[in-house]
């Protein structure tokens, strides 16, 4: 995939990452609602945790369209508040699966804003994990799809890296934008 490809993919990919901040929840209100259901706390709980993890998903996902331009300020900037927000958005994880689990418990069975709840602390915990662990998205790309099916399982998430190369030596970004083999 050529640079200017990868441009193209990260360019609108992280419009719809930050679109999903608003869209997300308020899908979820207006089916729970419709289903005659009230959202409460566990459901409010649980979409703030997938809508904080989708905005971090967008910054990373712009800072890494930034980098193909020529643009590194954007990731170095991002980078350090991205380490410095992955512990509370893992107990904002956990307090979301909590929250799921009272919801269940609370309304004794699947009521449809205890499935909500469950759905977002999934969510919100998949984003966890696809941003801050390991890459899990691999059906939006044919090569990162072929990597996958080939048994490659899943590698080190962009962001952790960064992180990582943050957190060991300061390093916040590569020197040089996302090569094709590297492509979110």
């Amino acid at each position: 995939m050529t640079r200017a490809a990868v441009q193209n993919r990260l360019r609108h990919y992280w419009k719809m990452e930050a679109a999903n901040v608003f869209f997300a929840p308020a899908i979820g209100t207006a089916v729970v609602i419709h289903d005659g259901d009230h959202v409460g706390l566990p459901m409010i709980f649980a979409m703030l945790a997938t809508a904080s993890l989708l905005v971090i998903g967008a910054f990373a996902l712009r800072a890494h369209y930034k980098m193909t331009k020529g643009e590194p300020d954007t990731m170095k900037a991002f980078v350090p508040v991205a380490a410095r927000l992955q512990k509370p958005m893992l107990l904002l994880c956990v307090a979301a699966m909590v929250g799921a689990g009272y919801a269940l418990w609370r309304d004794k069975g699947f009521s449809p804003s205890g499935i909500a709840t469950c759905v977002f602390a999934l969510l919100a915990t998949l984003e966890y994990i696809n941003y801050y662990v390991v890459q899990l998205q691999h059906f939006d790309h044919a090569a990162d799809f072929r990597r996958l099916i080939a048994g490659q399982g899943f590698r080190r998430s962009h962001l952790a890296r960064a992180i990582a190369r943050y957190r060991i030596g300061g390093q916040d970004t590569p020197t040089a934008p996302l090569s094709p083999q590297t492509s979110p």
